[in-house]
């Protein structure tokens, strides 16, 4: 039992770094940027804490509707589309939080390219940001686990290997020893220790 429950929890944390590089790899091949979303403007279409993938595309792709991803004020900012209009200075974008009552006061134009939210899994940036934080205790904590699971395994193999097998006790086996006597032999032994007991009990007188 011991055994198993080390092999699945070795397996449960392989399979979890594993998903996690190919997560990562996967976001970096296809060009996609992540964010953190920290506010709740956009409630209930994107959840505060939620990850969003952004991929970069050039202004003139973005509609009226797409949800982007911007620099506001210094900080990165996720709003929603909901104008597009030309100057002078080529296309500009008015944008909205779901939540928010009034639009951003300020239109938006992009001279290269703007990032458009493709995904947004809730809770996820949450636990990215936690795991940023308190990365090492996390690879710390993973190490412990599936060198203590191997280490349980390793033992308790050991033991079950090592431990005696009950052997069934032999028998005692009594063999039947043949003796055998000669007839004349004993009669002249008798015969002697007779005379010598007459002697001892003559001498005794």
């Amino acid at each position: 039992m011991t055994k198993q429950i080390g092999n699945l929890l070795s397996l449960a944390a392989f399979a979890v770094l594993f998903a996690l590089c190919l997560a990562f790899v996967a976001i970096r091949v296809s060009g996609l940027g992540t964010f953190i979303v920290t506010g709740g403007s956009m409630e209930p279409s994107i959840h505060k804490g939620s990850l969003v993938l952004v991929q970069p595309v050039s202004p003139s792709q973005i509609t009226v509707g797409d949800v982007i991803t911007f620099q506001q004020y210094d900080q990165t900012t996720t709003h929603r589309v909901i104008a597009v209009g030309q100057d002078a200075r080529g296309l500009i974008f008015k944008t909205k939080g779901d939540a928010n009552v009034v639009a951003d006061p300020e239109d938006k134009t992009f001279p290269a390219q703007v990032g458009i939210v493709r995904l947004a899994i809730p809770v996820a940036g949450t636990l990215a940001a936690s795991a940023q934080a308190y990365w090492r205790l996390v690879l710390t904590l993973i190490a412990a686990i599936i060198f203590f699971s191997c280490a349980g395994a390793l033992v308790f193999r050991k033991e079950t290997q090592g431990a005696p097998i009950p052997m069934r006790a032999r028998r005692a086996v009594r063999r039947a020893v043949l003796v055998t006597v000669n007839a004349d032999e004993a009669w002249n032994a008798h015969l002697a220790w007779l005379e010598r007991e007459q002697l001892r009990r003559a001498a005794g007188r």
